[in-house]
């Protein structure tokens, strides 16, 4: 009897959420960084999926990655759209899935939020990550929204302590979808494959949710490995140009980034 609860247990966990961690040479950086987070919070093994390039990169990852992770380590595409693509069919419709990116090394929450003196605003780590996903899925679902999201800057002054349902940006390395076979969300560039997500998603639905009390530590454009195996600024320009000439309406160029990297706002 107790084995047979245990079973029905472990099948409701599996069956409210995924994970996916698409990864490209980075079977060491992945340890360290999202597992290690991932196993921090007491995260099922069972439910998280690793999506790598070809054969000669799983053979990387299994010589390092922990035995428990091998059977959920599955051979994609190569390239950051061919890979989000194939994972979005490989998964059944109507799956609730987190995407994260394999170098997450924390997640955060804002606390002591103060309107009025953002300087005292101040964050501490995510108490309980499971139920975050578990309350952001019901809530997305509450409002008929398929995209939820959080805060992309990890700095507390800029934080708010409200959920937004209009069109903001929902930043790549960690957000949650409600699976759909649809064509009009199919991704068609590498760069700002995030960008041109949110947009799809609102274009579709005219709601996309964001969580702007909760951000992630990461770092954008120099971590080894993945997209920044090449020189990204100019895919990052031609990507800006092709979202604002196909929604003119919602979008507008930014190329005066300290960066160097041109960027897309969002119109809300």
């Amino acid at each position: 009897m107790i084995w047979l609860i245990y079973f029905f247990l472990n099948f409701l966990y599996y069956k409210m959420y995924l994970i996916s961690i698409p990864s490209y040479n980075r079977y060491n950086i992945i340890n360290t960084h999202t597992l290690a987070m991932l196993e921090k919070h007491k995260i099922n093994s069972k439910i998280i999926y690793i999506f790598v390039a070809n054969k000669t990169e799983k053979k990387k990852y299994l010589e390092t990655l922990d035995k428990k992770f091998h059977k959920n380590l599955i051979i994609g595409k190569k390239g950051l759209k061919n890979q989000k693509n194939f994972i979005n069919k490989y998964f059944e419709e109507n799956q609730d899935i987190l995407f994260i990116d394999d170098d997450v090394k924390d997640i955060y929450q804002l606390e002591n939020y103060n309107k009025k003196n953002r300087t005292s605003n101040t964050k501490k780590p995510l108490e309980n990550l499971h139920k975050f996903i578990l309350d952001s899925f019901k809530h997305i679902k509450e409002h008929k929204s398929f995209l939820w999201g959080i805060y992309p800057i990890n700095n507390p002054y800029f934080m708010f302590d409200r959920t937004t349902h209009d069109l903001r940006f929902i930043v790549g390395p960690f957000y949650g979808i409600i699976n759909r076979h649809n064509k009009d969300l199919v991704l068609t560039i590498d760069e700002k494959e995030d960008v041109e997500r949110t947009l799809k998603h609102f274009v579709l639905d005219n709601i996309v949710i964001r969580f702007n009390n909760i951000c992630i530590n990461t770092v954008y454009y120099k971590t080894k490995g993945g997209m920044n195996s090449k020189d990204r600024k100019l895919d990052a320009l031609k990507s800006a140009k092709y979202l604002n000439k196909k929604y003119p309406e919602l979008t507008k160029l930014k190329l005066d980034k300290k960066s160097g990297y041109a960027e897309v706002k969002l119109i809300y």
